[in-house]
């Protein structure tokens, strides 16, 4: 069963992995297959775009941590746009954002990543 839909596109300097619908433990090996071939392809910065979403639980969160400790390991940085105001609150109070800045826009994101 698969709930979400994922793609990947360039957005330069960054590889934006676009996310639609929602994100449950049933969405992750859409989501860290689709990270994993963003990674391969060399990016530094990758950004979810949670536009799309409607539902996170508790196990998309989990996704999301996972993702962001491999990126980490990689020397990648995970950035985060689209997410609706309850989902940027859940990321804030987690600290989530600490480890994958949130951003308003995509261009807001590649506009910071052009001048870091």
């Amino acid at each position: 069963m698969n709930e979400v839909d994922v793609s990947v596109r360039e957005v330069p300097p960054l590889l934006v992995i676009d996310l639609r619908g929602s994100v449950t433990g049933f969405a992750d090996g859409a989501i860290t297959g689709a990270y994993r071939a963003a990674a391969e392809k060399g990016a530094r910065d990758l950004l979810l775009n949670f536009s799309g979403v409607d539902y996170v639980n508790s196990a998309g969160i989990a996704i999301i941590i996972a993702m962001l400790i491999e990126a980490r390991k990689a020397n990648q940085r995970l950035l985060v746009t689209g997410l609706s105001p309850h989902y940027e609150k859940i990321f804030n109070m987690m600290g989530l954002s600490e480890y994958a800045p949130v951003f308003e826009s995509i261009e807001a994101a590649t506009s910071w990543v052009a001048r870091q």
